[in-house]
């Protein structure tokens, strides 16, 4: 009775070793199958990461191409399969691969209206970063000066304008136009920056506005009445 319960131990012990060592090697069997852990692709360029796959069996897939700011043009942004899955021999790891910077292709807008240069670039879908303002004797207020970048090929779509303010206000006081010639008035006129509105005829003026003394800007207008002066016959 105690051989016989013997027996059924050593066979019992026989048979779990037999089926660990089964199990080992249908494990090792299946593993290889797999073709082992996908490795990490990204950041690597197109052609390393093929050689990569292919020592493992596996096959490089690219699904796409896109602008990236920081990975250069040929390396791999992203991979659909995780690094250290392990897949089946003969399956395609799928990739999106970089294009570089995206390149834009910047016009010209100096001596341009801001508000028409913002039209542009939104067909252009680009945009405005910056906007500094300043005084110019030379460019008409709103009108571009410069920009920066310059014009040509850039891998930006953001562009800074100087921009300009016209010419700084002068004032100063209104002279009294009353009893000059018109052809006096008009030569202090066209030295102090103001326009002369003439009304009626006459040799001389008679009245203004606004009147002498009044504070007034460079390039404002001043009213004059024309006639023949007090005191003349002709």
């Amino acid at each position: 009775m105690i051989k016989n319960i013997v027996k059924l131990f050593f066979y019992f012990i026989a048979f779990v070793v037999v089926g660990a060592v089964a199990a080992y090697l249908v494990f090792q069997v299946v593993n290889f199958d797999k073709g082992g852990e996908v490795p990490l692709l990204v950041g690597k360029s197109v052609t390393e990461a093929a050689e990569l796959l292919n020592k493992r069996k596996l096959f490089l897939s690219i699904k796409g191409k896109y602008y990236h700011d920081e990975i250069p043009e040929g390396y791999i942004i992203e991979q659909k399969t995780e690094p250290g899955e392990r897949i089946q021999v003969g399956t395609d790891v799928e990739v999106l691969v970089s294009k570089g910077h995206e390149i834009y292709s910047m016009p010209s807008f100096e001596g341009q209206i801001l508000e028409d240069a913002k039209l542009t670039l939104i067909n252009l879908d680009m945009q405005i970063k910056k906007v500094t303002r300043v005084h110019s004797d030379s460019v008409s207020k709103g009108v571009i000066i410069a920009q920066r970048p310059l014009p040509g090929n850039i891998s930006s779509n953001e562009i800074n304008f100087l921009v300009s303010l016209g010419p700084y206000k002068i004032s100063y006081r209104c002279p009294s136009f009353v009893d000059m010639t018109i052809d006096d008035a008009r030569i202090l006129a066209e030295e102090l920056g103001v326009k002369l509105i003439e009304k009626e005829r006459g040799s001389r003026v008679i009245f203004q506005k606004p009147e002498a003394g009044a504070l007034i800007n460079k390039g404002d207008s001043v009213e004059i009445k024309l006639g023949r002066g007090w005191g003349m016959w002709f």
